[in-house]
């Protein structure tokens, strides 16, 4: 699978729960934090390479499985940051 245009295919990196300064772990889905950690899959002809490691915005892009993996496809311009 390959990316083209302005589009990426990035793969999730999971992290461990949050917890509350009470001690309370928080589901993903109560995780209040705007940005997501990926590592991008496939890039566009752009400055982003494979295997960078980003930020981007949680809503943005729409999964795709393929090969038994689930992956995302967003838009450049939902990447934020490069780590």
């Amino acid at each position: 699978m390959k990316a083209i245009g302005g589009y990426l295919i990035i793969e999730d990196i999971a992290e461990a729960n949050k917890k509350t300064s009470g001690g309370l772990e928080l589901a993903e889905k109560h995780d209040e934090t705007r940005y997501k950690k990926g590592v991008i899959i496939s890039a566009g002809p752009d400055s982003i390479q494979e295997k960078d490691k980003i930020l981007y915005d949680k809503v943005a892009g729409h999964e795709v499985n393929y090969n038994d993996n689930i992956y995302k496809v967003i838009s450049l311009k939902d990447v934020v940051a490069i780590l």
